[in-house]
C-alpha cells in the first residue's frame, strides 16, 4: 500500500481537517510498528492523497495499542463525570493562562529573550483549538465523539486497518470502512451530531440547506468523520479571538490547506506558527495579514535550518507546499456563536527564494512588512489602510500593492508631520525583490517584458529619489538613534494621491509630473547654496532627460503602472549612495556624497 485517496465531501476546511486527523493516526501507526515511510500530504483537486514513501504492511497494525487521537476537553462548566478518572483531560483554562503568561512575557522582552530557567514555558501548541471548543459550548461534543472511540479501543488497531484499507480504494468513503472493519469486528460504527466548528455549513447543529427550508431534523453524520475532524481540528487548526467591537470578540478558526509537503514539515512549521501566532486584538483583517506573513516566516525559517537534501525546496513558492488558508468566522451572538463567514486567505507566490542567499533577504523583507502591518491599527482608524493590505498580502496581484501604497503613501506624510515622526516603511531593496517574481511578466504587443525594463531605468530611479526627497526624507526626521534632524527640505503633503488619480491619462500624469519636477527644481534652486555652506546633504537634481525617459516609459507601459510604480519607490526608504560613491548625476551639481538615507532604520 502506498498511497490513500481521501475525497472532498464538505467543500470547506472539513476536508482538510479530516486528512490531517487521518494522516496523524497513520504516523502514529507506522513509528508503534517500526515502519519508516515518509508521509507526503498532495492536494490533487478534488481529491487529497496521503502518499508513502515506502509500502505499509498491515499485518503488524493489528495488535497496536490504542492512544487517543486528541484528549478531552475541559472547561470552567464542562461535565466530565462520565470520563474515566486515569485519562489525561486538556484543561484549556489553565492552558490559557500559561499562553497569557508567556505572550505577556514576550511582549515585555519583544520577542527576543533569551530562555532561561525563570522564563515561562511556550504553551501548548494546541490551546486555543481547545479554548474555541469551550467557548463555543462544543465541548459535550467533542468529548462525546472522544468517549466512543475511548469505547472502541480493544479494536483500534482493526479501525486503522479500515481506515487504510478503505481509503486505499478509488472512491473510497467513510461507510466503506464502516462496512469493512464490522465485517473485521461484528461492531458498527455510530452516527453522531454534527456542530458547526467540525463543520460550517451547519447552523446550530441543523444543516444550512434544511435551516432554509421548513425542516428542523437534526444534522446527522457518521462518527468517524466527525471522529477524524476533531483529530484534525483540535491539533492542527489555527484558532483566535478577534476583537471586532468595543469588548466583543467572535471566534476565527483556520485551516493551512497542504498542497504538496510532507507531514513533518507541516506539524514542524504549524507548531512554531502557533506558538508565536499573531493576537486577534487589532481585527481579523490584521490578524490575517500577520497570520499569511508569519507563516510564510516559519516556512523560510524550515528551510533555512534544513540540510542539504532539502535545496530543491528553495526554487518554489510558499504556496507551493501550502495553497492557501481556508476558513471560518464564527459571530459572538451573546452566549452562542454563528457561522459569520466562510473565507480563504491566498499565500503570496512571489515568495520563492532560488538559493540560500535569496532566502535571507525574503526573511528581511518579511520583517519589514510585519513591522508596517504591525505599527497599524484599527483603534486608530487605520481599518481600510489594513483591509487593503490584506488584500495584497493574500492575493498576488500586483494593483493590491499600488492600492495600499498609495493610501500608506498619505499616512506616511501626515505622520511625519506629527511629533512623533516615526513611521514604518517599505525599503526600495524589499520592493525591488517582492516585484521580481509579482506579475513580473507583462504581455504586450506580442512581446514579453519584466517590470525591471521601469524600475531598473536611470529616469525613472532619478525622479523616484526625488519624490522620496520631497516626501520622506524631508522636513524634520528622527534617525535610528531618535534624535531629530532637520534636514533644510520643505515636504510635500499628498503628492502620492495626485499622482494616483491623474494615472489613467497619459497626458494629466506628465503634467502632475511636470508640475512636482518645476517645484522641486525651485526649491532645489533656494535651497542648494545653504546645504553647501551648512555641509548638508543635499538632493538630487533631476533633468530633461530623466522626463523624457519617464515619458518614453509612459507611452510604452501605460501611465497607470508607471505613476504606481513611481509611487511605490518614491515612498520607500534604503535609497543610499551606490557603492562607488557617485549618485550618476553630477552633472548637474550633485555631489558625491549622496543622499545617504541609510542612515534612518525608521524616517
Amino acid at each position: 500500500m502506498l498511497r490513500l485517496l481521501i475525497p472532498k465531501s464538505y467543500g470547506n476546511y472539513a476536508d482538510t481537517f479530516f486528512t490531517l486527523g487521518l494522516a496523524r493516526l497513520i504516523e502514529y501507526t507506522l513509528k508503534e510498528t517500526n515502519q519508516k515511510s515518509q508521509i507526503q500530504l498532495i492536494d490533487e483537486g478534488t481529491r487529497y492523497c496521503i502518499q508513502f514513501k515506502n509500502p505499509v504492511n498491515l499485518e503488524p497494525i493489528a495488535k497496536i495499542k490504542y492512544t487517543s487521537a486528541f484528549p478531552p476537553v475541559k472547561g470552567r462548566a464542562t461535565d466530565i463525570s462520565k470520563i474515566p478518572e486515569e485519562v489525561n483531560i486538556f484543561n484549556t483554562v489553565e492552558h490559557s493562562e500559561a499562553r497569557k503568561v508567556y505572550r505577556e512575557f514576550m511582549f515585555q522582552q519583544r520577542g527576543k529573550a533569551e530562555r532561561t530557567e525563570e522564563s515561562p514555558k511556550p504553551p501548548d501548541p494546541r490551546t486555543q483549538n481547545g479554548a474555541i471548543l469551550t467557548s463555543m459550548r462544543h465541548d459535550r461534543n467533542h468529548n462525546d465523539l472522544w468517549s466512543v472511540g475511548w469505547q472502541l479501543r480493544d479494536y483500534f488497531g482493526a479501525l486503522i486497518i479500515a481506515l487504510l484499507q478503505g481509503f486505499s480504494q478509488e472512491n473510497a468513503t467513510t461507510e466503506l470502512v464502516a462496512e469493512l472493519f464490522k465485517t473485521a469486528t461484528g461492531c458498527k460504527l455510530p452516527d453522531a451530531s454534527a456542530v458547526k466548528v467540525y463543520l460550517p455549513t451547519s447552523v446550530q447543529g441543523v444543516n444550512r440547506v434544511k435551516a432554509d427550508s421548513n425542516k428542523v431534523d437534526s444534522q446527522k453524520t457518521d462518527w468517524l468523520s466527525l471522529w477524524l475532524i476533531a483529530n484534525g481540528l483540535f491539533n492542527f487548526g489555527v484558532a483566535e479571538r478577534v476583537k471586532v467591537a468595543e469588548r466583543v470578540y467572535d471566534w476565527r478558526l483556520v485551516a493551512l490547506q497542504p498542497h504538496d509537503i510532507s507531514l513533518s514539515k507541516y506539524e514542524d512549521v504549524l507548531k512554531k506558527l502557533l506558538i508565536h501566532s499573531p493576537g486577534g486584538g487589532h481585527g481579523a483583517a490584521r490578524f490575517d495579514a500577520e497570520l499569511v506573513l508569519r507563516f510564510c516566516q516559519e516556512l523560510l525559517n524550515h528551510h533555512r535550518a534544513a540540510t542539504d537534501n532539502d535545496f530543491d525546496d528553495w526554487d518554489k513558492p510558499v504556496n507551493y507546499f501550502v495553497s492557501n488558508l481556508a476558513g471560518t468566522h464564527f459571530g459572538s451572538k451573546g452566549q452562542v456563536y454563528g457561522v459569520k463567514e466562510v473565507f480563504s486567505l491566498g499565500l503570496p507566490a512571489w515568495i520563492c527564494p532560488s538559493n540560500y542567499d535569496e532566502l535571507l533577504d525574503y526573511q528581511t523583507l518579511l520583517n519589514e512588512h510585519l513591522t508596517v502591518v504591525r505599527a497599524l491599527s484599527v483603534d486608530e482608524g487605520h481599518g481600510e489602510l489594513i483591509a487593503a493590505y490584506r488584500d495584497f498580502i493574500t492575493g498576488n496581484d500586483l494593483y493590491q500593492f499600488f492600492r495600499f501604497q498609495v493610501s500608506y503613501a498619505d499616512y506616511i506624510t501626515k505622520k511625519l508631520a506629527g511629533a512623533d515622526s516615526r513611521v514604518a516603511l517599505f525599503s526600495k531593496q524589499g520592493i525591488d525583490l517582492m516585484i521580481k517574481n509579482l506579475n513580473n511578466k507583462y504581455r504586450q504587443d506580442d512581446r514579453d517584458w519584466s517590470l525591471t525594463e521601469i524600475t531598473q531605468d536611470p529616469g525613472f530611479l532619478n525622479i523616484a529619489k526625488a519624490i522620496n526627497s520631497a516626501t520622506v526624507y524631508a522636513g524634520t526626521i528622527r534617525d535610528k538613534e531618535n534624535q531629530s534632524k532637520d534636514t533644510g527640505w520643505e515636504r510635500i503633503y499628498g503628492l502620492a494621491q495626485r499622482l494616483s488619480s491623474q494615472s489613467g491619462s497619459k497626458k494629466d500624469f506628465i503634467i502632475e509630473i511636470m508640475s512636482f519636477l518645476a517645484s522641486y527644481e525651485n526649491e532645489n534652486l533656494r535651497i542648494d547654496d545653504d546645504l553647501r555652506t551648512q555641509k548638508k546633504y543635499r538632493r538630487i537634481w533631476t533633468t530633461k532627460d530623466d522626463l523624457d525617459r519617464l515619458i518614453n516609459l509612459v507611452d510604452k507601459h501605460g501611465s497607470s503602472l508607471v505613476a504606481n510604480l513611481l509611487i511605490a519607490y518614491g515612498y520607500a526608504k534604503g535609497w543610499g549612495k551606490p557603492k562607488d560613491g557617485n549618485t550618476g548625476n553630477k552633472e548637474s551639481g550633485e555631489t558625491e556624497e549622496g543622499i545617504d538615507m541609510e542612515i534612518l532604520q525608521y524616517y
